[in-house]
């Protein structure tokens, strides 16, 4: 089948492990995977070795969340070398500021009359990454979320114009582009239908911007038409990915592909 290029496992807000995720694309018959966690590559070598295992095509892979104005950008890198220390360095640094942006989160939260520890958000994960997610289920774990709220609670508390929204301040979209492009990989724009701002897109590709994310389970048929179409004008690579979370995931592995990863070899 194809290469699903947008993945999360435990290391950052999904619920499974790479080596599981790995076992899944088997079942599902993908080609390949790419997981791309936020913030770190933690995850990359578990899943590589696995992958090498079973015969499973891997591509290195990371999604860095930037704001640019009051759009929030993510940033997808592929096919960088593992075991670099300027990119292993450069991650803990943005790691640790996401973390503070989830104290601070959680601090809102507080003031805004929501009781919340923060060792209730810790206990949501096994990896350094906090996020927005594990402090939506520690909210749930607490008590805080009613049943009959869950579809429109997330955005209530936590979304970009939420009762408690901090926005990010661990790398510029322009650094992030720069730094996966400075490692050797490849720097592509995640679900930009999702981003909403299209005016912006050529402003990255001028930064260093090599790719766009065109099939993405949200993007509607006209939506893939314009990307195919801009993706042609700026001479940008064609990447797709579910954006596979694992159990709670509202995407299903391998619900949004590329058939072939021909580019790849630029950047591998």
């Amino acid at each position: 089948m194809g290469y699903d290029l947008h993945i999360h496992s435990t290391f950052s807000d999904g619920t499974y492990r790479p080596e599981e995720l790995v076992a899944k694309a088997l079942v599902k018959r993908l080609s390949g995977i790419a997981i791309t966690d936020h913030d770190t590559i933690a995850g990359l070598p578990d899943g590589a070795r696995e992958a090498e295992k079973r015969g499973l095509r891997f591509i290195t892979g990371v999604e860095l969340t930037t704001d640019w104005g009051d759009d929030e950008v993510h940033i997808l890198g592929y096919g960088f070398a593992l075991h670099q220390p300027q990119l292993e360095n450069k991650l803990e640094r943005v790691l640790a500021a996401r973390n503070d942006r989830a104290r601070q989160i959680v601090a809102e939260l507080n003031r805004k009359g929501v009781p919340l520890a923060w060792e209730r958000v810790k206990a949501q994960t096994t990896s350094k990454f906090v996020g927005r997610t594990h402090i939506y289920k520690a909210l749930e774990a607490a008590g805080q979320i009613a049943p009959e709220h869950r579809q429109n609670a997330f955005e209530y508390y936590l979304g970009h114009d939420g009762l408690a929204y901090v926005p990010h301040q661990e790398i510029g979209t322009l650094e992030a582009i720069e730094l996966i492009n400075e490692c050797g990989g490849l720097a592509v724009l995640a679900h930009p239908g999702r981003m909403g701002n299209d005016e912006l897109i050529k402003r990255l590709v001028d930064g260093g911007l090599r790719g766009i994310e065109v099939f993405y389970p949200s993007h509607t048929p006209e939506m893939v038409r314009f990307y195919l179409e801009m993706a042609k004008r700026y001479r940008l690579v064609v990447t797709g990915g579910s954006d596979y979370h694992g159990v709670f995931s509202r995407t299903q592995l391998g619900e949004a592909q590329v058939e072939e990863v021909s580019w790849l070899h630029h950047w591998a």
